[in-house]
């Protein structure tokens, strides 16, 4: 691929690169806690200032719920506006501190009482991430040999974990290390958050005043 644009916004610091012939060129950050909708689309202005990529990738998470949905909703209307293809990858293995590294696990809040576990290994998320209890994820941290990450803010109470945030500059690497192969295989999927539970779905009822009008047309 000879331009990759790249969206991260799993985290409330969010960020947009564009990386060119091997290498990144421009990279912008920006900051918000629930919002990103409403301060994405000025640095993607500037990025698509000189004509589209040839590759968008997203950060999948896991995160930010809002942030992330909005983050691969911004790549897909630019995917389909351009016919390029969209491509997810996860943005747990998108932060400098460990693109050098052949394997990494991290740990992080996953709220409701519950933490979760995920290992990389050459750039790819090869377990997880997996929710247990304070226990059994404390006792799979305590065993990992190498080196602990979360994208939390702090490290979690049970263990020492560096810090570190997903980043779209290293987001853009990894996808510029992807094979033609990978590429077509991705993009050929749908892109979906990575979700640490499934979905609560609820299905909506119908207003009392609607199933009241509908009841009174059905036959006797």
């Amino acid at each position: 691929m000879e331009t990759i644009l790249a969206i991260e916004t799993s985290t409330n610091q969010g960020s947009i690169a564009l990386y060119r012939d091997g290498r990144p060129v421009d990279v912008i950050e920006f900051s918000s806690d629930r919002s990103h909708n409403s301060v994405i689309f000025g640095p993607l202005e500037t990025m698509l200032k000189n004509g589209p990529p040839d590759l968008v990738v997203v950060g999948t998470g896991p995160g930010s719920y809002s942030g992330i949905r909005v983050g691969i909703a911004a790549g897909m209307g630019i995917s389909l506006a351009h016919d390029i293809p969209l491509v997810g990858l996860p943005s747990l293995t998108a932060f400098g501190q460990a693109y050098s590294l052949e394997r990494y696990a991290l740990v992080g809040d996953a709220r409701r009482g519950s933490w979760w576990y995920a290992e990389v290994e050459s750039g790819t998320l090869v377990l997880g991430p997996e929710v247990g209890d304070e226990a059994e994820i404390a006792t799979r941290a305590g065993n990992w040999p190498g080196q602990l990450f979360t994208v939390d803010t702090a490290s979690p109470p049970f263990c020492q974990a560096m810090p570190v945030r997903p980043r779209a500059d290293v987001l853009a690497c990894r996808a510029g290390a992807l094979s033609v192969e990978a590429v077509a295989r991705l993009a050929a999927v749908e892109t979906e958050p990575l979700y640490l539970r499934a979905p609560f779905i609820t299905v909506s009822k119908k207003p009392s005043g609607l199933a009241a009008f509908t009841a009174a047309r059905e036959p006797s």
